[in-house]
């Protein structure tokens, strides 16, 4: 899959959810990601992003949905220095995420797990002397694992509290002597999004 064919993918589902408004219901999330990068020299998540999009679902049974995102997903890892070490290091990671999800509901919680599908728009490095100049070799798509629990505080509005992990390396190997990440990444370690989301979900009902 290149990227001609993600950024296609990712119309058609929202083409979708408009034909599909009369039967589906959706609407509008926004939140904030927690993240590190497993692979890396450092552990803890320290780099905050925003996330931001849209939903549809439909019911599958009583008690169980399907549920469709495209949303913004500001990912990365943040070395926080310390006065033993007072070396700098920030990745971000700008994804556009489509989500695919089943929901096990309750009367008012609800339970998630399914796979998102993640396309690196933008990627950036800095470390304590500023950007850096040959930046680690990111991978252009991800795959990974989500498993949630959410909260109803209404009819129209839901809190969830999300986990995601990188199913593959979201970056290539780090192998050569001279490269400049050395110092960032574990040689011969494959590297992978890790992190904890919370979000806000707000529902628009269709008209049936």
């Amino acid at each position: 899959m290149n990227s001609k064919t993600f950024i296609t993918l990712a119309i058609l589902c929202s083409f979708t959810a408009v034909t599909f408004a009369q039967s589906f219901n959706g609407g509008a999330l926004l939140g904030m990601n927690a993240s590190q990068v497993d692979g890396d020299n450092w552990s803890g998540y320290n780099k905050f992003g925003l996330m931001g999009g849209a939903f549809v679902y439909a019911s599958l049974s009583k008690k169980v949905d399907i549920q469709l995102e495209i949303k913004y997903m500001g990912k990365g890892a943040n070395k926080q220095t310390t006065e033993a070490d007072n070396t700098r290091y920030t990745s971000s990671l700008n994804y556009i995420e489509l989500p695919l999800l089943i929901r096990l509901n309750t009367k008012k919680f609800g339970w998630e797990a399914g796979l998102g599908f993640g396309y690196l728009f933008s990627s950036s490095e800095k470390d304590e002397y500023g950007k850096l100049a040959q930046g680690t070799s990111f991978k252009p798509f991800e795959l990974s694992t989500i498993f949630g629990i959410a909260y109803r505080l209404s009819p129209k509005f839901l809190v969830n509290i999300r986990y995601s992990y990188s199913v593959l390396s979201i970056a290539n190997k780090v192998v050569d002597n001279n490269s400049p990440n050395l110092t960032y990444y574990r040689v011969g370690r494959g590297v992978y999004n890790n992190l904890f989301s919370l979000g806000v979900y707000y529902t628009i009902e269709s008209k049936k």
